[in-house]
């Protein structure tokens, strides 16, 4: 019988911090991933010469004494990981018919670019500003301030649009803008009777603080983290499905689809919630705690197209765009059949980045600029899809699908790049491969129910209700990941040190991480 202190369920992002920082601390822990690879949404994968991020495309804040740069010390990765910063004139262009807006890097670059685009918004800007540093100024664990309270004010009632659109006013400008403020909203699944305030605040804060690429992919974030968990003694066993969770004398008994079995003293759960609970046994799960979590709304999914590119034929791009077909960017995650899509996401990968280094190094150019690259070899381009579009097709399996289910595919695929090239004219006529995903594909690749992209939806008007905390009423049993405090690095980075402090204690485990070199 396998027996360890913490066994934890999954290897995505917040497994794995868990997974470090318990074992650095001591504890024998063994992560449990159904997967060939860890890594969940860190995970890449290879088409031809090309390799796709399939979660995490940039990160934000990680320049020296921003928030995840501070906690990432304690991990190792902040010197660690191979960044690229992004174009700090336009890290996210915003792109509607006939107009991009650049939203730039640094709080007094952002205003300022932004004033310049819209004449007159000085006052509006400043409000904005202001606004989400007062908003994450009140939330103690961004700023690694030791609190017994997640918040110090009321913020998470707050509701993104409507506080948005109060801050604007009638001034036909500043409407404009707001949409502009909104247009990458694709980063947290926006919806205006839904998404939260200080979700919206804490992730643009982020992002407009510094934004960056990750030179060699996501996936370098999961080997550096596996690496120290089994330099530590941890454990990790791929490709064991677990089947169920009971109880077995004050501790859990894990079992898997292979019959083998594993005994801890406490069990975190990195998949998502729903999840979890489906595999305790019942008698393990109050009926009221059962209810809410399976009654849980999940936010939306994505459509996907992954281009392979004839070399030299297409521009590699510093910033992302996200562009829409209509005005209305909180709209956009509602268009369904033939009014699909309502947006995409686009960016160039920077490991797809192609530089002409030797003709440079010839004529005695050694300068950044030189390096920059000039050609991508690939582009990924995302939308939203509900899950309702590929329903039909549930219950099959991978490359089990049906003819019909690829013509749905390369109708969708069609219609997709039809729009992106508005913006880039024969886009199509550059493409030499194209891997296309589904809701179903995410769902498969990830274990999200219906392919959500960010798991249980917050929910502004009634937030408490959709709020998951990392300690359950199962002694010894805890959630992490992105459905227990805020999706993102910075939000599942956060959530997982909660998970770990109610083993460690707060105040200990935060002494460590601020002291981290």
């Amino acid at each position: 019988m396998n027996r360890y202190d913490v066994v934890i369920i999954g290897s995505g992002l917040g497994s794995l911090l868990c997974g470090y920082i318990l074992s650095k601390e001591g504890f024998s822990i063994c992560i449990i991933e159904k997967q060939a690879v860890p890594g969940g949404c860190l995970q890449s994968f290879r088409r031809g010469e090309n390799s796709f991020d399939t979660g995490i495309h940039y990160i934000g804040s990680m320049l020296p004494g921003q928030t995840l740069h501070s906690y990432w010390k304690y991990f190792g990765l902040s010197h660690s990981l191979e960044l690229e910063r992004m174009n700090e004139d336009c890290f996210d262009m915003v792109s509607f018919e006939g107009m991009d807006i650049n939203l730039a890097q640094g709080f007094d670059r952002f205003a300022g670019s932004l004033a310049s685009q819209f004449p007159g918004s000085g006052n509006f800007l400043s409000s904005y500003v202001s606004a989400l540093k007062e908003t994450v100024s009140a939330f103690p664990l961004y700023n690694l301030e030791l609190t017994d309270k997640m918040t110090k004010t009321t913020w998470m009632g707050t509701n993104a649009w409507e506080f948005l659109n109060t801050m604007a006013g009638e001034d036909e400008v500043n409407k404009i803008l707001l949409q502009a403020l909104s247009g990458n909203n694709f980063l947290y699944a926006g919806q205006k009777p839904a998404t939260p305030w200080h979700q919206y605040a804490l992730i643009n804060h982020s992002f407009i603080g510094s934004s960056w690429r990750l030179k060699r992919g996501s996936g370098q974030i999961a080997e550096l983290l596996v690496a120290g968990i089994l330099s530590h003694g941890g454990k990790l066993l791929l490709r064991k499905e677990i089947r169920k969770i009971s109880s077995l004398k004050n501790k859990f008994l894990i079992e898997t689809s292979t019959q083998e079995s594993f005994i801890a003293a406490r069990v975190i759960a990195g998949i998502h919630p729903q999840k979890a609970i489906s595999l305790l046994e019942p008698e393990m799960v109050r009926r009221s705690f059962r209810s809410r979590i399976m009654g849980m709304e999940n936010t939306v999914s994505s459509f996907g197209l992954y281009l392979g590119l004839k070399p030299g034929s297409f521009p590699y791009i510093g910033h992302n765009i996200y562009y829409h077909c209509g005005r209305d960017v909180w709209a956009a995650s509602e268009y369904t059949g033939e009014e699909w899509p309502g947006m995409y996401f686009l960016y160039t990968p920077v490991t797809a980045r192609q530089s002409d280094l030797t003709s440079a190094a010839n004529q005695g150019d050694h300068s950044s600029a030189a390096n920059q690259g000039d050609h991508s070899s690939a582009v990924c381009i995302l939308s939203y899809m509900k899950f309702d579009e590929v329903k039909r097709w549930e219950n099959t399996m991978t490359g089990r699908r049906g003819s019909d289910y690829l013509f749905f595919k390369e109708e969708r695929a069609r219609k997709l790049l039809q729009v992106v090239e508005r913006k880039f004219p024969g886009l199509r006529s550059l493409i030499n491969n194209m891997e296309i995903s589904t809701p179903l594909t995410w769902r498969d690749y990830t274990g999200t129910p219906e392919g959500s992209m960010y798991g249980i939806r917050k929910e502004s008007g009634n937030y408490l209700r959709t709020m998951i905390l990392p300690h359950t009423k199962i002694p010894g049993f805890y959630f992490t990941g992105q459905n227990l405090n805020m999706h993102g690095a910075p939000g599942v980075t956060i959530g997982a040190v909660m998970t770990c402090a109610e083993i460690l204690g707060l105040e200990y485990l935060f002494n460590k991480i601020r002291n981290a070199g």
